[in-house]
């Protein structure tokens, strides 16, 4: 029997399912599916808000058939620490978990008993090795965020078998540990941030998460246009950044925010080759809902002077013929989910 992992993305507007079954070494998609989130949905506290959540879970898994019960959840970005530490020396294990903790409490803006810590080693030299150097990805999820989410699991009858962030879930699914991809900047288009990770050899080495997304693009339309949120969202889904629509007075709305978050872009891929010189961003990857709106692929690679792709996290997943064309439709919403189900251990 091929042993099935199934992906779970509980996002603010759209929660979404994968389910892939692994035969030698090749991944099959057995099953998906996406429901809108009810809302206010992890946003909330209340007993009823996680009971609908998890209600909308049970329809998901019912409605696409998935009968595994352990599943692999995000984290959304916008809620956990993440920090590369890159100014250690040598360090040995025991050594290390001391000395991120102490760098941790730079970083974390709460006591480390209300967090899981957890990272992992990106590099570590020889002991002896003059330059010797220890680099760290640190992740830091308050336990109160993970406590709410174990719940509402609890509740629709899942299992968790991990917990990771969407940025981790993201590289996995657009890149993998392919030692030969050039070195990506993975922009994931949320409803409420943005998330960026520099990516290189498949490992993370710089991220930062902003709180413009999706959400703040509708809301400009609708202010330019005194429009309710639903025409606003349907405008920036047919129109987009298409300078030719509408007297590309749609464009104009969405341009202040667009700059922000290109311009954040911008700063990381500085960041990153700041430290990195000889190893140059090469390529940009837009994923999320945001990657599909018209006219983004295009006027990204303008302002940033690189090659900018859409998301495709099917691409080493065997499928039906059939059904290819139509995940190609919503491909980058997908890319969490995918990298989740992607995870092995």
């Amino acid at each position: 029997m091929a042993k099935i992992t199934v992906g779970l993305d509980i996002g603010f507007s759209a929660i979404k399912v994968v389910a892939l079954s692994k035969e030698k070494e090749q991944f099959r998609l057995v099953s998906l599916g996406s429901i809108p989130t009810p809302q206010p949905g992890m946003a909330s506290d209340t007993e009823e808000d996680l009971e609908n959540l998890a209600n909308a879970i049970k329809k998901l898994f019912a409605a696409t058939r998935i009968d595994q019960r352990d599943v692999i959840v995000a984290l959304p970005e916008s809620r956990v620490f993440t920090r590369i530490i890159d100014d250690l020396p040598y360090l040995s294990d025991n050594e290390l978990s001391s000395a991120i903790r102490y760098a941790a409490e730079e970083f974390i803006p709460m006591p480390l008993s209300d967090v899981n810590l957890n990272w992992q080693i990106l590099i570590r030299s020889a002991a002896n090795d003059k330059n010797a150097r220890t680099v760290v990805l640190v992740i830091a999820s308050p336990r109160n965020v993970v406590a709410k989410y174990l719940k509402v699991l609890d509740m629709a009858g899942l299992r968790p078998k991990a917990l990771e962030t969407e940025t981790i879930a993201v590289t996995r699914s657009l890149v993998g540990n392919n030692p030969f991809s050039p070195s990506t900047l993975i922009m994931q288009f949320g409803a409420t941030t943005t998330d960026f990770a520099a990516v290189s050899k498949g490992l993370i080495w710089f991220t930062r998460s902003i709180s413009s997304g999706g959400m703040a693009l509708t809301r400009s339309i609708a202010q330019r246009f005194n429009f309710e949120l639903n025409q606003a969202e349907q405008y920036k889904r047919i129109y987009g950044l298409m300078e030719d629509q509408l007297e590309g007075k749609v464009v104009e709305a969405l341009k202040p925010i667009v700059n922000i978050i290109a311009g954040e872009a911008r700063r990381v891929i500085q960041a990153f080759e700041t430290k990195y010189p000889s190893n140059p961003i090469k390529r940009v990857v837009v994923s999320g809902g945001g990657a599909k709106m018209p006219g983004m692929v295009i006027y990204l690679a303008g302002v940033l002077g690189l090659e900018v792709q859409e998301a495709d996290p099917w691409y080493s997943i065997m499928k039906d013929k059939n059904s290819a064309s139509k995940l190609a439709q919503d491909a980058p919403s997908y890319s969490v989910a995918v990298g989740l189900a992607l995870r092995e251990d």
